[in-house]
């Protein structure tokens, strides 16, 4: 017979040592993965990979992003030409990016971020075409135009919120307020003062001479020009002491365009004195005579510049000189026959003709003038001119300008070589 005494303590003693044998089991697996953890943990920890630069990190769009890399190694050993750099950033577009830098060694793998937003935060810019305005009292108030331009967006014209408080009933001082937002909520704003004045005593009833210089030389300095359309420098001086001497007023073209659009009334002595191109003797660049001259006799003048021709920056920096355009790229005669003087101008296509002249009110920042090249025009171009936005044009004629003259084809005097002194006081006086 079996003994079941014997038997469940046999049974027992295996069950005991049978749980004894997992519980080791486990405890030898648990050691061991322990033991193995912290081998491969320990063997993973020499591998290192870091950034160079920031982590996070922001730039403004059209800033260019440098690419600062990282630095990688295992124990001693230098990995850092084994970094693999996923992502791209576009300086160009506004928003965040991610650029991954991944190293490996054996079996090993390490990978860090970095992240880079790209943001805007300069504001439009708002230029007015022209500056503050007189008005007579009871007169409309005509806005003289404006545009906006952003970094970013581009032209925001069309955004600009404009608001005004003028009475032109009331006598007083008012403003103007010119305000646009781009994209990222950057702000600008510009303003514009108004007057509303009495109607002056008219006190100019003969007009008012525009002369027409181009080219200026100094014979002293050793120059010579032997163009038709020279003025050799000390002959410009004298005319400008005389101008001094005898109490004339030499206007700025915002006076000039105010007159022309009554809003105010000059001098009988008062003179507007242009200068055509920008070539021999206008500018820093090109003899730099007529600059100086100006401001020995604190006499005005205007500039109509070829803007495509030569750089703005060679006239700027006189409080005597304005720069109003002359085309930025249409100056060029005999481009198209049968036509008058054959202004390339009058033969280019609508378009064509209203872009160029946007280009050039880019780059000097004004709508107050334009003059003509070669005193060429027609209805197209005069179209042209209105619609860009200019308040006044200039050609020929030798005659003095009257308010009743179409604004768009004022007249001026040309001054010539064989000009003497007293030629040009008689234009003028």
């Amino acid at each position: 017979m079996i003994n079941m005494k014997k038997v469940k303590k046999k049974i027992g003693k295996n069950k005991a040592l049978c749980i004894f044998s997992i519980v080791f089991g486990i405890g030898v697996l648990i050691i061991g993965g322990i033991f193995i953890y912290q081998e491969l943990n320990g063997v993973a920890s020499k591998l290192k990979l870091k950034l160079n630069g920031q982590k996070e990190l922001t730039i403004e769009v059209g800033k260019e992003y440098q690419e600062d890399g990282g630095r990688a190694s295992y124990d001693k050993k230098d990995l850092t030409n084994s970094i693999q750099v996923k992502g791209k950033v576009n300086p160009k577009q506004i928003g965040t990016y991610e650029i991954k830098y991944t190293v490996q060694y054996k079996s090993l793998e390490k990978t860090v971020t970095r992240k880079v937003t790209v943001v805007d935060k300069i504001s439009p810019e708002i230029q007015l075409s022209s500056g503050d305005m007189n008005i007579i009292v009871g007169n409309d108030y005509k806005e003289p135009g404006y545009t906006a331009v952003d970094n970013y967006d581009g032209d925001l014209t069309q955004k600009v919120k404009v608001t005004n408080n003028i009475n032109k009933d009331q006598i007083g001082e008012y403003q103007v307020t010119y305000e646009v937002l781009d994209s990222s909520h950057n702000m600008a704003t510009k303003t514009r003062k108004v007057n509303v004045i009495e109607k002056p005593v008219s006190q100019n009833k003969e007009g008012i001479a525009v002369l027409n210089y181009h080219f200026f030389y100094d014979k002293s300095k050793g120059e010579a020009c032997n163009e038709e359309i020279c003025e050799e420098i000390s002959q410009f001086k004298a005319l400008l002491k005389w101008l001094n001497d005898n109490g004339y007023k030499t206007l700025t073209m915002k006076e000039f365009r105010d007159w022309m659009y009554g809003y105010t009334e000059l001098p009988q002595k008062s003179v507007l004195i242009t200068i055509d191109d920008g070539a021999m003797g206008t500018g820093k660049h090109n003899g730099y005579t007529l600059i100086p001259a100006l401001e020995e006799y604190k006499a005005h003048a205007t500039l109509f510049l070829i803007t495509g021709w030569w750089d703005i920056s060679n006239y700027q920096g006189s409080e005597y000189l304005e720069i109003e355009s002359h085309t930025n790229d249409m100056h060029n005669e005999g481009w198209c026959s049968g036509v008058t003087r054959g202004a390339r101008m009058l033969c280019q296509d609508y378009e064509t003709v209203k872009n160029d002249l946007l280009k050039s009110i880019e780059i000097t920042k004004s709508k107050t003038a334009f003059c003509f090249p070669f005193y060429a025009y027609d209805q197209k171009s005069i179209a042209a001119v209105k619609e860009v936005g200019f308040e006044l044009a200039f050609v020929g004629g030798s005659r003095k300008a009257r308010r009743t003259d179409n604004k768009w084809t004022i007249p001026r005097y040309p001054i010539v070589r064989s000009h003497s002194l007293n030629d040009i006081i008689a234009m003028i006086s």
